[in-house]
């Protein structure tokens, strides 16, 4: 069925039914769209659905708000009759392939909902997959918690023991720098504020990065794209690994240099 178009005044629009799957709303990506609408550009029409009294809102939070800080009565509308409920089911579609990308979180809050409507208690895992656009391993972890909690711990025991050959590999294929034997006090150029910030982003994508596995429908191409950028990520640790050496080298010959010429000043004395 095709939607119709009208502008309705903000006040006759429900927000309040259960229908917004996000955990919250962005402040940034709604001022963000008051810049934009102030310098005239336009959005989509909002989704809702019309049950002869309220409109009830299923797609459009962020372009709702941006509308009322700015002051204005009313926005356009594409609806459809029906019920609140209806509108419930729409938001479970929307997002998915426009606007502002959900979060890990409101994924997880979308298909709780779907899983805890009533009209939907008889679908499957599959079923509800498709209807919230996500993998059908997502709904079975929201749906079994427990099931979802022993694969992480089998996944990060993976990784860990894969990491753990990495560094065996590399320790063995290594040879030890026999060339930096002078036993010196070294001043040289630790890791500055930025570089552990860096560190603790990349913690964070890590982690990330085993959720997105897990949830991932194909994995195994999902592992083999996690290590060609491992492989990358790899190159560039040994760069700044060897980068520090020189430092180090560098550093070992500024105090033997400071030494000599301390034992000179010495001598004339």
């Amino acid at each position: 069925m095709k939607r119709a178009l009208k502008f309705v005044n903000l006040a006759d629009i429900r927000i309040d039914g259960g229908t917004q799957v996000r955990v919250s709303v962005s402040p940034e990506w709604i001022q963000e769209m008051v810049d934009n609408m102030k310098n005239d550009v336009e959005y989509l029409p909002v989704e809702a659905r019309f049950d002869g009294t309220h409109y009830w809102l299923s797609d459009g939070f962020h372009r709702y708000d941006a509308q009322s800080r700015l002051g204005r009565k009313s926005i356009e509308v594409a609806y459809l009759p029906g019920t609140m409920h209806d509108a419930q089911i729409d938001a479970l579609e929307a997002n998915a392939k426009h606007g502002l990308p959900l979060t890990r979180e409101d994924k997880i809050k979308k298909v709780q909902m779907a899983l805890d409507n009533p009209s939907l208690k008889d679908l499957n895992d599959v079923e509800i997959s498709r209807l919230c656009e996500v993998s059908k391993s997502f709904v079975g972890a929201v749906r079994r918690p427990e099931v979802r909690e022993r694969h992480k711990e089998n996944m990060k025991r993976h990784v860990q023991k894969k990491a753990k050959e990495m560094a065996d590999d590399r320790s063995s294929t290594t040879p030890p720098d026999r060339s930096l034997t002078t036993e010196v006090p070294i001043v040289g150029e630790g890791p500055d504020e930025a570089e552990l910030l860096a560190n603790e982003k990349k913690l964070e994508a890590d982690r990330e990065m085993v959720a997105n596995l897990l949830d991932a429908d194909d994995q195994m191409k999902h592992l083999f794209e996690e290590n060609k950028r491992l492989t990358h990520e790899i190159v560039i640790l040994d760069l700044r690994v060897k980068e520090l050496m020189n430092e180090k080298r560098s550093a070992v010959k500024l105090a033997e240099k400071l030494q000599r010429e301390l034992d000179k000043i010495k001598g004339k004395k």
